[in-house]
C-alpha cells in the first residue's frame, strides 16, 4: 500500500503554525483578561478605599466638631470655677469689712466719731485706715485699747495723731486722729 500524502507539506505546517498561534493567541487573551479583571479588582479596591477613607474623613470632621464643643465646655467650666473662686473670695473681703465696721461700732465709745473707713490700702484686703475726732486723749486711748485688746478681730493696731485743736467758747479740744489696723485671719 501505498501512502499518499493529500496534503502538503507546506500545508501541515501552516496548520500546526496556525494552531499554535490560535493557542498562543487564546492564551495570551486568557492572560490579558486575568490581567484587566485584576486590574478592575485593584480599580473596586482603589475606589473602596477612597470611599472609606471619606467617611472616616468625614466623620472624624464629627468627631472634632465634638473635640471643639469638649474643648469650649472645658474652658467655660474653668471660667466658671475662676468666676465661683472670686465670687468666694468677694463675699470673704464683703464679710471681713461687715464684721469689721460691725467691730469698729460696737466699740466706739462716747465723743468719738468716725469720718472715714478705708479698706485695702496698701492692697492689703485685710488693711483698714479709720479716720475720724474726739473730744478726749483718755476717749481715744480707751477706744485704740479695745481694737487692741487679746482676741479682738484686729491686729497690728497703731494710732496717729494729726491735728490737736481748741474750739473756742467751749474750750473743748478736737483731736483728729487716724488709726491702722488689720483684721485678724481667721484661718491663722
Amino acid at each position: 500500500m501505498i501512502k499518499i500524502n493529500l496534503v502538503p507539506l507546506k500545508e501541515k505546517k501552516k496548520q500546526q503554525e496556525f494552531i499554535i498561534i490560535f493557542f498562543a493567541s487564546v492564551i495570551s487573551a486568557v492572560l490579558a483578561l486575568g490581567m484587566f479583571w485584576v486590574y478592575i479588582q485593584r480599580v473596586q479596591v482603589k475606589g473602596d478605599l477612597n470611599a472609606q477613607i471619606k467617611r472616616v474623613d468625614d466623620e472624624s470632621k464629627g468627631y472634632q466638631e465634638k473635640i471643639n464643643e469638649v474643648k469650649d465646655l472645658q474652658a467655660k467650666e474653668a471660667n466658671l470655677e475662676t468666676l465661683k473662686k472670686n465670687i468666694k473670695n468677694i463675699q470673704e473681703v464683703q464679710r471681713k469689712v461687715v464684721v469689721a465696721i460691725d467691730q469698729l461700732a460696737l466699740n466706739l465709745p462716747e465723743g468719738i466719731w468716725l469720718t472715714s473707713i478705708v479698706e485695702g490700702t496698701e492692697k492689703d484686703s485685710n488693711k483698714f485706715t479709720i479716720a475720724g475726732y474726739a473730744y478726749s486723749i483718755s476717749n481715744l486711748k480707751s477706744y485704740l485699747s479695745s481694737l487692741q485688746k487679746i482676741g479682738s478681730l484686729f491686729k497690728e493696731t497703731s494710732m496717729d495723731v494729726k491735728n490737736i485743736t481748741a474750739s473756742v467758747g467751749v474750750n473743748k479740744q478736737m483731736i483728729q486722729f487716724e488709726i491702722i489696723t488689720r483684721v485678724a485671719d481667721p484661718n491663722s
